[in-house]
């Protein structure tokens, strides 16, 4: 009879031993699944920000150039009103000397 529990007891650590290792073994296995997952995850949140990263700067270059078009056609029109202007004076300073001439 205490062959018989010390075989039972033996039988129990067996198996305790057994649990323990399959436990580990699990164990080791979820973490690496997770650290691939987070790998994975990493590269995609990574991708989607150089992504984002890329169209934010195009917009931003596309918005630049358009400014700099309308500051351009701004100039260009400044540049033919004062040149409308300048002849306007010519014309009259022309005229004022062709007076005082006379």
């Amino acid at each position: 009879m205490v062959e018989e529990t010390i075989r039972e007891i033996r039988e129990t650590e067996k198996k305790a031993d057994e649990i323990v290792r399959s436990a580990e073994e699990e164990s080791r296995k979820i973490i690496e699944e997770a650290g691939q997952k987070a790998g994975i995850l990493k590269d995609e949140i990574l991708s989607k920000a150089r992504e984002n990263a890329l169209k934010v700067a195009e917009d931003a270059e596309k918005k630049a150039e358009e400014a700099g078009k309308e500051d351009t056609r701004a100039l260009d029109d400044e540049i033919r009103q004062l040149k409308a202007a300048a002849l306007e004076r010519e014309e009259e300073a022309v005229g004022l000397v062709i007076s005082q001439a006379v």
